[in-house]
């Protein structure tokens, strides 16, 4: 073979293999910064919960005038807080458990799989479930904890079901 019929094998070679689409090249790494970000605050919920519970305890025994209302917020978010802290380890091993099987559902549909995107499903769904299974509805006691906990996986799940149809490769 000389140089040239080499160089012609290679662009086909090149040139057959499918194109990602944008939707799930931008989809997959905003999945891979969502699981450095949830990961590195998962590792770090004994640290954040003691500083959350400090806090509201310098903030009522500041001498503050509080309404009832805002007392019993405080009241609520800190039981909440406290059975968060009693099933950390639990809650933290789910919370990783999710993390790689979205991690890994992303690197598959990168590749094109389909099995990627029920493994991604699988990630987003998992700390749901498991939080609900611990808590209760405790851990949604505010518009925030909503959003980041329920709102945004099903977005990104919606978002991912549009590129179903590119995924063609199963396994």
């Amino acid at each position: 073979m000389t140089q040239e019929t080499n160089a012609d094998v290679l662009s086909i070679d090149e040139n057959s293999k499918p194109k990602l689409p944008s939707g799930i090249n931008v989809l997959t790494i905003l999945t891979f910064i969502g699981c450095v970000v949830f990961g590195l605050l998962t590792l770090l919920l004994p640290v954040i919960y003691k500083f959350l519970i400090n806090f509201m305890d310098k903030a009522a025994n500041s001498g503050k005038e509080f309404t009832a209302k805002q007392l019993e917020d405080m009241e609520k978010g800190r039981a909440a807080m406290e059975i968060q802290q009693q099933n950390m380890v639990p809650l933290m091993i789910i919370g990783m458990a999710g993390i790689i099987l979205c991690f890994i559902g992303a690197l598959w549909m990168r590749k094109l799989k389909k099995d990627g995107y029920w493994m991604y499903v699988a990630g987003e769904v998992a700390p749901v479930i498991g939080g609900l299974a611990i808590l209760g509805t405790s851990q949604y006691n505010g518009i925030g904890s909503v959003i980041i906990g329920l709102i945004i996986p099903l977005i990104f799940i919606g978002l991912y079901t549009t590129q179903l149809k590119y995924l063609t490769k199963s396994k």
